[in-house]
C-alpha cells in the first residue's frame, strides 16, 4: 500500500465519515498531496544533502478549515507523519519533524488552498514514531536514526558551501521604507522566506491599500535574497523595472503600490 493510500485510510478513520469521497468540499488527502508538491518544489541542495522545508502553513477557506480545525492537533500530526515519511523515502533531510499549520483565509476560494513553507531549526514537533507510514521493507528503528537532521542551518544554497551559508545567516538584513504609509519603518528580515503584503499572516505587513494581500516574497539564497512577485495586482518593481523573480542585493529599491523600500544590511 502506498504512503498516500495509508494516509487516506488513517484520515478516513480519524474523521469517521465527516469527509466522503466526491463530496463538494476539500478532502484531507488533497491537502496531503499539496504538501508533498510544496516539499518537492522548495527542496534545497547543499554539498552533501537535499534539504526540504520543515514548516508548512496551509491557508484554507473557512468552509474547508472549520471541519478540519475541530479535530485539533490529531489531523496535523497525521499530516506531519505523512510528510516526514515521504521525505524520508526520498532521502531528504529535515531540520526537525515537519510542523503543519492550518489557517482560515476567505481570500482563498472553497476547495482550494495556499501553502507557505519555511526552514526553521527552532521548531519542535512532538509525536512518537509508529508503524502507520513505515515501508514494509523498512526495519522498525527509532525515527532519530532514520532521518538526517542538521541543527543550526537556515540558509540553503546549492552553489555555496556551508561556511558561506552560516556567514550569510548571521548578517542582519532589513527593509527600510522610504515612501508610503509606512515611511520611516525599518523591518528586520528574520527567517529564510519572508512574505510581504497587507495580509495579517505575512511576515512583513504593510498598511498600503494599493499593495496586494500577499504581494511578493523574499527567499534567502546564500548571502543574498531572491524576490518573487506573488501575482500581485499592481506588480512589483525593482530598480524601476517590473519583475516577476530576480536576485535582490543590498541597496536595491523595491516599489509596490504607494510604497518604496530599500534592502539594507547591517
Amino acid at each position: 500500500m502506498s504512503l498516500l493510500a495509508r494516509f487516506e485510510e488513517v484520515a478516513e478513520h480519524l474523521f469517521t465519515g465527516v469527509f466522503k469521497k466526491n463530496a463538494a468540499r476539500l478532502q484531507p488527502v488533497e491537502i496531503a498531496k499539496e504538501l508533498v508538491k510544496a516539499m518537492l518544489k522548495n527542496k534545497q541542495v547543499s554539498i552533501s544533502q537535499v534539504y526540504v522545508p520543515n514548516v508548512y502553513r496551509v491557508f484554507l477557506n473557512s468552509s474547508d478549515w472549520s471541519p478540519l480545525a475541530s479535530f485539533g492537533d490529531a489531523f496535523l500530526i497525521e499530516l506531519s507523519k505523512y510528510i516526514y515519511a515521504e521525505g524520508q523515502r526520498s532521502g531528504f533531510t529535515f531540520l526537525s519533524k515537519p510542523s503543519i499549520e492550518l489557517h482560515s483565509d476567505d481570500t482563498v476560494k472553497p476547495c482550494e488552498m495556499f501553502v507557505e513553507v519555511d526552514f526553521d531549526d527552532s521548531i519542535v514537533v512532538n509525536w512518537e514514531a509508529d508503524d502507520e507510514y513505515r515501508e514494509e521493507s523498512e526495519p522498525a528503528e527509532d525515527w532519530k536514526e532514520q532521518t538526517n537532521f542538521y541543527k543550526g542551518l537556515s540558509s540553503l544554497n546549492p552553489l555555496n558551501p556551508v561556511d558561506s551559508l552560516e556567514q550569510g545567516r548571521n548578517s542582519q538584513y532589513y527593509l527600510e521604507i522610504l515612501e508610503g504609509p509606512d515611511r520611516g519603518k525599518k523591518l528586520p528580515l528574520e527567517g529564510d522566506v519572508i512574505n510581504i503584503g497587507r495580509h495579517s499572516q505575512c511576515e512583513v505587513v504593510l498598511n498600503d491599500a494599493e499593495v496586494s494581500r500577499r504581494h511578493f516574497k523574499l527567499s534567502r539564497i546564500g548571502t543574498g535574497w531572491e524576490i518573487d512577485d506573488l501575482g500581485s495586482t499592481n506588480g512589483t518593481w525593482l530598480n524601476n523595472q517590473r519583475i516577476t523573480k530576480q536576485m535582490l542585493f543590498p541597496g536595491d529599491r523595491i516599489e509596490i503600490g504607494q510604497s518604496e523600500m530599500v534592502l539594507r544590511r547591517e
